[in-house]
C-alpha cells in the first residue's frame, strides 16, 4: 500500500501539492494523510475544543493551524477525495492535534497540527504512520534568498525520512524523466517508480547523462541499467524515449533534458552527509536549480526488491 504525506502552510501554492497528491491517492488507491508544521510550541495558541464535534460555525474560532488545515480539506472535498464535511472531533496529540476526516470511500483521512522543528515533525510522523512519499510545493528563492531565510527545501531533501516530491512545472500528467547510471542510487528509482505506474499517463523517458572521461566499468553498468529498464517499461507499455547524452555537465544535461514541465525522478545520493552538505550531490543541484517537479527516492517501498535483484513484472 502507498502512504502519500501532504504538506501545508495555507498558501495558494500548497494546493498544486494537495492536487498532486489527490491525483495520485485515486489512481493508485493510496492512503493519504495531510500535515501542517508550526514552529515554537502549542502553550502559544488559544487551545481548541478537544474531543466534542464542531460545526461549521464554531470552526471559524480554531486557531491558525488548524485553520490550514480545513482548508486543505476543502480543497480535497472539491478533488472528490473527502465526502462533504459537517463536524470535525479534534483530539490532542504529543506536540499538536490531529483530526480525521471521511473519504470518498469507506476510508477516513488523517490531518496532524504539529509543532516544533520543520522536519523533525514531518520525519516523526513519517516514522511513525510509514509514509513512503512526502508531497510538498515550497516557495522557491534564488541565491540570496537562500542565504538570508534559510533552504527548507534543502533541508528537508537531506533530513527527511522518506522519498520527496517537491511539486514546481511537473504535474500529474506531465512526462517522467529517469535519470539513471547504473549506479546505486539510481537502482533506488525504480522500486518506487513500479508502485506510481498505475498513475502515470505518458511514457517515461530514461536519460543516462555520461561523462567524456567515464571509466568502462561505469559505462557498461549504466547501459545494463538503461537495457533492462527500458526492457521492463516496454513490457508494461510506458517506455518513452531511452537517451545517452554525453556532456561534461551532468546537471545541465539533466536540466536541458527536462524543461520546465517535466518531473524528474532520481535517487537519493549514498555519499557521506557531510560531503552533500558541503559541496551537493547531484539531485541536490538539481533541485536547486530546476523549475521542473522533482521526486527523490530516499527509501524503497515496504516489501520491495531492488531493481535488478529480482525481475519486475507490471501486475
Amino acid at each position: 500500500m502507498t502512504r502519500l504525506l501532504v504538506y501545508t502552510d495555507g498558501k495558494p501554492r500548497a494546493l498544486r501539492a494537495l492536487h498532486f497528491a489527490a491525483k495520485l491517492k485515486k489512481r493508485l488507491n493510496a492512503e493519504l494523510s495531510v500535515i501542517t508544521v508550526r514552529s515554537g510550541t502549542h502553550a502559544a495558541e488559544e487551545p481548541p475544543s478537544v474531543g466534542v464535534n464542531l460545526t461549521a460555525d464554531q470552526r471559524t474560532k480554531l486557531p491558525k493551524g488548524l485553520q490550514i488545515l480545513l482548508h486543505a480539506a476543502s480543497a480535497l472535498v472539491d478533488e472528490a477525495v473527502l465526502a462533504p464535511i459537517d463536524t470535525i472531533k479534534i483530539r490532542d496529540i504529543p506536540q499538536g492535534y490531529m483530526f480525521f476526516c471521511d473519504g470518498a470511500v469507506d476510508e477516513r483521512i488523517a490531518f496532524y497540527e504539529c509543532f516544533g522543528h520543520f522536519v523533525e515533525a514531518i520525519n516523526k510522523e513519517v516514522d511513525e504512520h510509514g509514509h513512503n512519499l512526502l508531497i510538498i510545493a515550497p516557495l522557491r528563492r534564488g541565491r540570496l534568498g537562500h542565504l538570508v531565510a534559510g533552504n527548507s527545501t534543502r533541508e528537508l531533501a537531506l533530513g527527511l525520512n522518506t522519498s520527496l516530491l517537491v511539486v514546481r512545472g511537473g504535474g500529474p500528467d506531465s512526462r517522467f524523466l529517469i535519470c539513471a547510471d547504473g549506479s546505486s542510487s539510481s537502482h533506488r528509482i525504480f522500486p518506487m517508480l513500479k508502485q506510481l505506474l498505475p498513475a502515470i499517463r505518458q511514457p517515461v523517458d530514461i536519460l543516462y547523462a555520461r561523462l567524456p572521461d567515464a571509466e568502462p566499468q561505469i559505462v557498461a553498468a549504466a547501459e545494463a541499467c538503461l537495457q533492462e529498464a527500458g526492457q521492463w517499461l516496454s513490457g508494461c507499455q510506458k517506455i518513452g524515449a531511452v537517451n545517452v547524452r554525453e556532456s561534461r555537465s551532468r546537471e545541465d544535461t539533466i536540466l536541458e533534458a527536462a524543461g520546465e514541465a517535466s518531473i524528474i525522478m532520481m535517487g537519493g545520493s549514498l555519499r557521506h552527509d557531510v560531503y552533500r552538505r558541503m559541496l551537493g550531490s547531484l539531485p541536490m543541484r538539481i533541485l536547486e536549480r530546476t523549475p521542473s517537479s522533482v521526486l527523490i527516492v530516499k527509501r524503497l517501498p515496504e516489501g520491495d526488491p531492488a531493481f535488478m535483484k529480482a525481475p519486475f513484472t507490471c501486475v
